[in-house]
């Protein structure tokens, strides 16, 4: 909106120089009696009263208004402003107070960049004015040119009419040549191409070739049958006005899309699913078992002959759409029969138990998830009290107490909108030796039947952003002056025309909907999307998102990012982690924007409410609430918004918070501050983190060094992440580090957690160092307590840069990238061996990779590294540290062959995409690697690797159903000849033979699960069976982000993320933020 603003204040700035020209003439007219007349009346402007000739003005009617002294164009008016267009009802300029005032459909368009509004007012002395109903796009990949009105715009303005015009604009460098098209004699042979002349010629041209239909049949249009004529419109040959309710979006004028404004489909709103706040539950009937509590939940363990029963108490808390936080307590009644005894604390060993009863009361609070709108999950944390000993963890457990940690995972399945049928796993343990050294507990099964009363206000969602005033279900003209202070009212009555002025006509709203189930209300909705005709976008293409980055840390020490991609054939979901994890993540470059209003001021604009989507479709999957903004514009490519609150709603029912400042620019990451991760190596499990907000250590420059050769320095930017260990504090102990006074190398040990083990950080330094272009350090705190932090602390970073080098033999000439690397514990991890740490490196690389050309239909690209470094790590099966030089090649060809392949889906229809950012097309691929590693190592020893793998990735559905319409699996295979062996640990090949399988499969609607698993499969290999990786997570997938949980027990790495996707396309979209018209909104209850 800043650039928008800024870029179309140069095209108008020039109305100054008028202004300037005026002023003489100006004060000629204040010193005359002031005209009386009855109406409005324009004369033909002067030069001087007219603006600059730069700017192209066509209007019905314009000219000098000497009433209100202001220039006035009225009528289809439209502004050419170098390759870019501004089009409105009503312009006028202001020349005492040098102001612009644009009116009545205002429309502004140049390359990619789009902007709309009710109106647009700019002062021209005081850099400040506002805007209403506004939306529009802006392309930060695109907006360098587009914005410059001095260079060419990167894409043609759409045509205002459905036959091509010839435009003014001739020095663009895209093509001003009109269409041509074919002609036939009277033979019907094919003429040469014939270039349009005229419109007029255009159309007659047109339809020769295409000429209509003659018309058959009946007419289907409501009105214009002869039969059954109901009004006197339909006798005079005229349709009837339908109702708006008989629409399922606004009917569509038949013109272009660059003539009418983008308008925002009404659409029934959410339906609130579930309205009922409260709820109780009968336990019918409840089954111990005598299984721990891993296994309870596969039911790996044998009946107990314990039986509960009971009531429970639930009460909602917080609503966010499709997840809730809950209040849930139960009163309970267990009955016992004779049961065998454990070995602890009973009168003998193992000695019979005899039949008891007793009671238990249990308070938690809950999340509950919604999957689909009948089914959820629940998850409860609390407390659990026996009124006394449960005899089996008396005598079961080393340990016990009546007062235990309480844990409950459930499942509830609505029959109605006020009963459900509940499973839950009932649970008692100690938590990890929390409450009186107690480990595990007890667990049953329960199964009852729910009952929700009570009734909750709905939230509202969205905020209110009515549609544009030309657009259906559109505020009346009252009430959008009683939002406008009494200057802009009094105004806008002095302007408009005198219906306008005195009416109190309402635009038509869609009619309130009678009480009816949840079900069917949202199956209207889903109509009412699916008959929204234009969306007004075409040629999409899923760009880019920000990949989860999986494990904290570079491959540059060991094996690079690309060497992990080159490395073998394998599943995707085996690849390698790095970076850091977040909760919301992506890189957005072309951002749709939304206000009701805004005020616009010398550095950016502000306004009550603002949202921005990535999401090109409406209803949009995603997109971003902000309150209370302020926008600041710090240099020509970058805004900086700050507002009060900020949030990323998704599907319009879940809110989900982010940061308060958000920079707009592009390859500028949008995401959250906060971390939900889990590191069962360093930070013995879960664990919380934020994100502070970036210190700027040196801005960016751009500059011409001694070789004439231009260079741009990237900022060099501080980033720090405070951590909380939620598990340590849970659990007590910590069992990350190496014992205090053991072998560096040696295994780690437990121990009681201190206060400084509780906390922790993440340091990250990234940008331009010492003219290196690209720069990246971290340091990695798992621990600050003083102790464990020498064992802990882990370190690495890098400084890289390309350079060219010329021919030298056998290495072409081209563009390679050098990096000078170093580390201290740096974390890597080794197939069956597992995790292995580099205790120190220093060393430098090159690298270079690319495509070859292909064979046949077969694919090829490369990659090369070669290296050389000092390390220090453990020798290969002991815990001693080793030191040794080591140089290193690896190579590596990749080739992809595409077997079979269906047709590709429609990218341009919602529904291909509405899972997905690509459409899915089902194929059958084979891909295969070669690779060679050479090591050579300062002790004379060498490891010398040759590698084969290949495999195929059967695509099978387009996940556009609702159940198992996605299927991807791969399967690879691959094998190594081997030559010497690395005295580290850490690069001692020992998987020489390797079979991955990789499996995503849709389960229900969005939901899918992902996975995969590597195993040595060398019969001869001591790790013959042993899991080289593995990796699994449950992804709720959809076109505008993707919500995972995902865990690799290979790593012991896990967490919790949303993925934001960016798109390229063509075309406005529609205003995206939901709205139903006020009086829809009092009768209909819904999310808002």
């Amino acid at each position: 909106m800043t650039q928008l603003r800024k870029r179309l204040i140069q095209g108008v700035s020039a109305c100054s120089v008028a202004a300037l020209q005026l002023a003489p003439l100006s004060s000629a007219w204040a010193a005359q009696p002031a005209p009386t007349p009855t109406a409005s009346v324009l004369s033909e402007a002067s030069p001087e009263q007219s603006p600059p000739v730069v700017i192209n003005l066509l209007a019905n009617e314009q000219g000098f208004d000497q009433r209100l002294n202001r220039f006035v164009a009225k009528g289809d008016v439209q502004l050419d402003l170098a390759g870019g267009r501004v089009l409105a009802d009503r312009l006028e300029y202001e020349t005492a107070t040098r102001t612009l005032l644009l009116s009545g459909r205002v429309r502004f368009q140049r390359g990619e960049q789009y902007f709309q509004a009710n109106s647009l007012r700019y002062s021209l002395i005081e850099n400040s004015g506002d805007a209403d109903a506004v939306y529009g796009v802006i392309d930060f990949d695109t907006s360098e040119v587009d914005f410059d009105l001095k260079a060419y715009p990167s894409v043609a303005l759409p045509s205002l009419s459905y036959w091509p015009t010839w435009s003014a604009y001739e020095k663009a460098s895209f093509s001003t040549n009109p269409p041509r098209l074919l002609r036939k004699d009277l033979k019907g042979n094919v003429l040469v191409d014939v270039s349009w002349a005229k419109p007029a010629n255009a159309a007659e041209l047109a339809l020769a070739a295409h000429p209509l239909e003659a018309h058959t049949g009946q007419v289907e249009l409501k009105g214009l049958a002869l039969q059954g004529l109901s009004s006197s419109k339909q006798a005079l040959g005229l349709p009837d006005k339908l109702s708006l309710a008989d629409w399922r979006v606004p009917p569509m004028a038949v013109a272009p899309a660059a003539q009418s404004m983008a308008c925002t489909p009404l659409i029934p709103p959410v339906p609130d699913w579930h309205p009922h706040p409260s709820a109780v539950t009968a336990w019918a009937f409840g089954q111990a078992i005598d299984a721990n509590f891993g296994n309870s939940f596969t039911f790996n363990g044998r009946w107990r002959p314990e039986n509960v029963w009971g009531l429970n108490y639930n009460q909602r808390l917080v609503d966010a759409g499709p997840l809730a936080l809950e209040f849930d307590s139960n009163a309970l009644l267990h009955k016992t029969s004779w049961q065998p005894g454990g070995e602890f604390n009973n009168s003998e060993p193992f000695a019979p138990l005899p039949p008891k009863t007793f009671g238990e009361f249990t308070a938690a609070f809950g999340l509950r998830a919604w999957l689909q709108p009948w089914l959820s999950l629940g998850f409860f944390e609390g407390v659990s009290l026996l009124t006394s000993n449960s005899l089996y963890e008396q005598t079961f457990r080393q340990n016990y107490q009546t007062f235990l940690n309480y844990l409950g995972f459930e499942v509830e399945a609505l029959v109605k909108p006020q009963w459900s049928v509940v499973g839950r796993l009932h649970h008692r343990s100690g938590a990890y030796g929390t409450y009186g050294g107690v480990s595990e507990g007890s667990n049953a099964y329960l199964v009852g039947v729910r009952y929700r009363y009570g009734r909750s206000k709905p939230p509202r969602i969205a905020p209110l952003m009515p549609p544009a005033a030309s657009c259906p279900g559109a505020p009346s003209t009252g009430e959008e002056q009683q939002q406008k202070p009494l200057a802009d009212q009094l105004n806008a009555v002095a302007e408009a025309k005198p219906q306008q002025a005195t009416g109190t006509s309402q635009p038509p709203a869609l009619p309130p909907l009678p009480t009816t189930p949840a079900a069917q209300l949202e199956a209207e909705r889903h109509k009412a999307i699916e008959a929204i005709a234009d969306q007004r976008i075409s040629d999409l293409y899923y760009i880019r998102s920000l990949k989860l980055e999986r494990r904290q840390g570079g491959g540059f020490l060991t094996r690079s990012s690309e060497e992990d991609a080159f490395g073998s054939v394998k599943p995707n979901q085996l690849d390698a982690f790095s970076g850091d994890q977040k909760l919301i993540e992506g890189f957005i470059s072309r951002w749709r924007f939304q206000a009701a209003r805004i005020q616009i001021t010398p550095d950016g604009w502000t306004a009550t409410r603002a949202a921005f989507s990535n999401d090109p479709f409406t209803p949009a999957q995603s997109w971003i609430d902000l309150e209370d903004v302020v926008a600041v514009q710090e240099t020509e490519e970058r805004t900086k918004i700050s507002a009060k609150r900020s949030r990323l709603v998704l599907e319009n029912r879940l809110p989900i918070p982010m940061r308060k400042n958000i920079v707009l620019e592009q390859d500028q990451p949008a995401d959250s501050p906060w971390v939900i991760a889990d590191d069962g190596i360093d930070r013995s499990g879960i664990y919380f983190g934020y994100d502070m907000k970036e210190i700027e250590l040196k801005k960016a420059r751009s500059f011409t060094n001694k070789k004439g050769v231009q260079v741009d320095e990237q900022p060099l930017k501080l980033k720090i992440q405070p951590q909380f260990m939620v598990a340590r504090a849970l659990n007590g102990n910590v069992n990350s580090f190496v014992l205090p006074g053991d072998p560096i190398g040696g295994p780690t040990g437990s121990q009681p957690a201190q206060i400084g083990d509780l906390f922790g950080a993440l340091i990250k330094l990234e940008g331009s160092v010492f003219g290196y272009s690209t720069s990246d350090f971290t340091l990695s705190l798992p621990t600050l307590n003083p102790q464990n932090m020498a064992n802990g602390t882990r370190s690495w970073g890098d400084f890289s840069r390309q350079i060219f080098i010329p021919k030298l033999g056998i290495i072409p000439a081209g563009t390679y990238t050098t990096r000078l690397f170093g580390a201290y514990r740096y974390k890597t991890y080794n197939g069956s061996l597992g995790q292995q740490d580099v205790y120190s490196a220093l060393g430098a690389s090159i690298e270079r990779q690319g495509d070859l050309n292909p064979w046949w239909q077969v694919k090829h690209n490369y990659y090369w590294r070669a290296a050389f470094g000092n390390f220090q790590g453990n020798s290969f099966g002991e815990s001693n540290l080793i030191d040794s030089t080591r140089g290193s090649f690896f190579g590596a060809v990749n080739s992809s062959l595409q077997i079979w392949q269906a047709k590709y889906g429609d990218r341009n229809n919602p529904k291909t995409t509405q899972n997905t950012p690509n459409p899915i097309t089902p194929g059958l691929r084979f891909n295969t690697n070669v690779s060679t590693r050479l090591d050579f190592y300062g002790d004379g020893t060498r490891q010398l690797d040759l590698s084969l793998s290949g495999g195929p990735t059967l695509t099978l559905g387009r996940f556009e159903k609702n159940f198992f319409d996605y299927t991807e699996l791969t399967i690879s295979g691959g094998g190594t000849l081997q030559q010497g062996e690395s005295p580290f640990s850490f690069d001692r090949n020992v998987d020489l033979a390797t079979l991955g399988i990789g499996l995503r499969q849709q389960l229900v609607g969005p939901l899918l699960i992902s996975g995969g698993l590597g195993v040595n499969v060398d019969p001869s290999s001591p790790y013959y069976g042993d899991f080289t990786n593995a990796y699994g997570e449950l992804v709720w997938s959809r076109r505008g982000y993707e919500f995972a949980i995902y865990y690799s027990p290979y790593e012991q790495v896990g967490g919790v993320r949303v993925k934001l996707n960016d798109f390229n396309y063509r075309g406005t979209g529609l205003p995206f933020v939901p709205y139903t018209p006020t009086d829809f909104t009092k009768k209909r209850q819904g999310l808002y």
